[in-house]
């Protein structure tokens, strides 16, 4: 081989090498200036492109799957456990750290989730009145004296007060509020959870009204009270907000932050749906109030000559259910609002009702034979007529279970999707 065929080799090997190590480049020039193609490799643009087709994908299936979740309706149910009960229809059911609390003239009796008493406590009471939050629960005799405060683990205090008891109400630590009725003037006064005094203060049916309904924030702190006083021809309604805090003590000594007159409407029952917010449900109205520290009006809703047969609220929504008009062939009708006023949903209801209440997620509805609960977008999550009357239905800890309480039986149900002659 001459000396001029191992140059002209030489120079052939040469772009091999050159390929290999710039092979990600879309093309290189070798030293006697030969362009060599390179297949090219994913631009940035592509790369962002797939990217957020994944991410549009990926979003598009959460908001389908949340929508089917809360738009999905259960047709049956299944039994899990049955237990007998004594039968008292007149007691009262309210759900109560995960379990129910059954209130009788005769006492109270914690129930568990299979329908087994864990702690009773006895006295005897003409009506009482059961309020519940968090982790206490207070029953009071309205007309008479005596007052109990519960948590999950039993009786916590009890007293007797010096006058008759009008109302009550519970914060999320235990301390209660009640209305006492005296002979001349009228009393709220507040204790904390061992029955202990906080305050009390003193009201006149002259000056201030009737205290007709009172709420009390989560910490115990602030308080609102609906006062409905006779004027001649008129009774206006008195809302009257309190703080008991640093805050109201800084302010005033009757720690009065704020009030609101209403002419043309009284607002029987109030509440603090959080520590910050309350709802007040007038005869023709609603209206909303932040009170972080001092009152101010979040939303009005106008009834438009809608009576409210029926109220519930929580964090995050509020409603009522009324009769449908006479042109209509449902019965009744649901409204839901948000804090703001605006409506969100409404629906059809064409079963009995005796209870109607709402929960973080749901609205449950129950009446003599029938039980309905619907989503908060007003679409129905499941409907049922059972055999025998039906005294309150709360929900389980236990996803898609519910406790259902009869009059002589407790049943814990899981609803289902089908029943079997569906499936088949």
């Amino acid at each position: 081989m001459t000396k001029e065929t191992t140059e002209e080799l030489n120079k052939k090997r040469k772009p091999a090498f050159g390929k290999r190590r710039f092979e990600k480049q879309d093309r290189t020039q070798d030293t006697d200036s030969n362009i060599i193609e390179v297949t090219p490799g994913m631009s940035g643009r592509l790369k962002l492109l797939i990217l957020l087709l994944v991410i549009l994908i990926a979003a598009v299936t959460i908001v389908s799957v949340r929508r089917y979740i809360s738009t999905r309706e259960y047709r049956a149910y299944d039994v899990v456990t049955s237990t007998e009960t004594s039968g008292d229809n007149i007691a009262n059911y309210v759900l109560f750290s995960d379990n129910v609390l059954k209130v009788t003239k005769d006492g109270v009796s914690y129930i568990d989730q299979s329908g087994n008493t864990v702690w009773d406590c006895s006295y005897s009471m003409k009506m009482p009145q059961v309020v519940v939050n968090g982790d206490y629960a207070a029953v009071a005799d309205l007309n008479g004296r005596d007052v109990y405060v519960f948590n999950k683990s039993g009786k916590v205090s009890n007293q007797t007060l010096n006058y008759d008891i009008t109302n009550i109400d519970v914060a999320a630590q235990g301390v209660y509020v009640v209305i006492l009725s005296g002979e001349k003037e009228n009393y709220i006064n507040a204790y904390d959870k061992d029955s202990k005094s906080i305050y009390e203060m003193k009201t006149s049916i002259e000056n201030s009204g009737y205290p007709l309904d009172i709420a009390i924030s989560d910490d115990g702190a602030k308080l609102f009270t609906s006062y409905v006083k006779v004027d001649g021809t008129s009774v206006p309604d008195y809302l009257a907000a309190y703080n008991f805090g640093s805050v109201g003590q800084n302010e005033n000594a009757d720690r009065l932050m704020g009030g609101f007159t209403f002419d043309d409407t009284i607002f029987p029952y109030i509440d603090f749906v959080d520590n910050d917010t309350v709802v007040c449900f007038g005869d023709n109205k609603i209206v909303v109030y932040a009170m972080s520290e001092k009152p101010s009006e979040k939303a009005e809703i106008n009834l438009e000559n809608r009576e409210m047969l029926g109220v519930f609220a929580n964090t995050k929504y509020l409603g009522y259910i009324t009769a449908d008009n006479e042109d209509s062939d449902n019965r009744y009708h649901i409204y839901i609002y948000d804090m703001s006023g605006k409506l969100t949903a409404e629906t059809d209801y064409n079963n009995s009702f005796s209870n109607i209440y709402a929960t973080d997620d749901e609205l449950i509805i129950s009446g003599e034979f029938d039980c309905s609960i619907y989503y908060l977008n007003g679409a129905r999550k499941f409907a049922t007529t059972f055999n025998k009357n039906l005294i309150n239905i709360v929900p389980s800890k236990n996803k898609l279970e519910y406790i259902a309480i009869f009059e002589n039986e407790t049943q814990v149900i899981k609803l289902k999707l089908k029943n079997e002659k569906e499936k088949k």
